[in-house]
């Protein structure tokens, strides 16, 4: 399972819809391919696939070509606020090294697409951010984000004048560099060996004067609790993806899924209903991830991926891709080519 594989809060997407509304994008436009509705974006208590905001961030990406930095952009909206009980739970912490430790444990419960560990070397203390799993296309954005959301977080943690002594990023310096230099506020650098968030370690055990430890054993007890609700949640749907990925090639019969998981596919379709999603999407889903992989990660031919994705034929597959996706395969496949360069 890919490490950013884990359903979220609709919080995220509520942000990109945000930005990209305020930069003259529509919401149709940036809700494509992602069966969500006005109702849904304004439920608190939506939760959505990984995949599912991926799809959003597409959109935006498409929407705003000529828009460099849209991750940071993105970024400086992610306030501890944005994350609810994980949020809360941070904030509560006595030392910033309680609420690093405790964010590790519930990565789940963040928005991230890049997994994060934390290295301690010398005097200085670092976040280091793994997008290698994220898909190629939205790999820059993702990255981006992540570590500018980091790193606003670590200021609410241990007080705005913390600035980071330097970050690294492992892509080449972009045309928009000089807005990461007014973000960070620090050294930047590109092409560096990890994506790296740098800052004086001594912060880590800094006792914070907002801390209660009381209150923050409080909360990660519910964090837990939450986290054990989402996985509960995922259910069946888990269990149809599962199913697909482990079939070569994919099947398309529901019958024959259904009859894997030893039930009817009456059942099977009453199930999915009651996790608000479908055969269909779920095979839509797991067709646009392998896709994404197989087109960026190896050499295969569009008609050998669209025979291994049960397409009829080269140009089914590709209309397909283009209308989940917004781009033909072959568009994709030289932006992989250009980031791995």
């Amino acid at each position: 399972m890919k490490s950013w594989d884990f359903c979220r809060s609709i919080t995220s997407v509520q942000i990109l819809v945000a930005l990209g509304l305020e930069n003259g994008v529509k919401q149709l436009a940036l809700l494509q391919n992602t069966g969500l509705d006005q109702q849904s974006l304004d439920n608190p208590e939506t939760e959505v696939e990984a995949s599912t905001e991926m799809t959003v961030v597409r959109n935006l990406l498409r929407e705003l070509p000529d828009m460099g930095g849209l991750g940071l952009y993105a970024g400086e909206r992610y306030h501890l606020s944005a994350y609810g009980i994980w949020g809360f739970a941070l904030a509560s912490s006595p030392t910033a090294r309680k609420a690093v430790e405790l964010s590790q444990t519930y990565q789940e419960l963040t928005f991230v697409f890049s997994g994060f560990t934390v290295k301690e070397q010398g005097d200085y203390a670092s976040l280091v951010f793994d997008n290698s799993d994220v898909p190629a296309d939205i790999a820059l954005f993702s990255i981006e984000r992540e570590i500018h959301a980091a790193m606003l977080i670590l200021r609410e943690l241990a007080g705005p004048q913390l600035g980071p002594e330097w970050v690294t990023f492992q892509h080449a310096r972009p045309p928009h560099a000089d807005l990461y230099e007014k973000c960070f506020r620090g050294r930047v650098e590109f092409s560096a060996p990890r994506n790296e968030l740098i800052f004086p370690r001594r912060l880590m055990d800094e006792p914070r004067a907002v801390g209660n430890v009381a209150t923050a054993s409080l909360l990660d007890k519910q964090c837990s609790e939450l986290v054990a609700k989402r996985i509960a949640r995922k259910g069946i749907s888990g269990k149809v993806r599962d199913s697909l990925l482990r079939q070569r090639p994919m099947t398309m019969d529901m019958e024959l899924v259904a009859e894997s998981l030893c039930m009817t596919s009456r059942t099977l379709r009453r199930k999915l209903e009651a996790e608000s999603t479908s055969f269909r999407q779920l095979v839509d889903e797991i067709r646009m991830t392998l896709a994404e992989e197989m087109l960026t990660g190896t050499r295969l031919s569009v008609e050998q991926i669209a025979e291994r994705l049960c397409y009829a034929d080269a140009s089914s597959f590709s209309q397909a891709f283009k209308r989940m996706s917004g781009k033909t395969p072959g568009v994709l496949r030289k932006q992989g080519r250009s980031l791995s360069v």
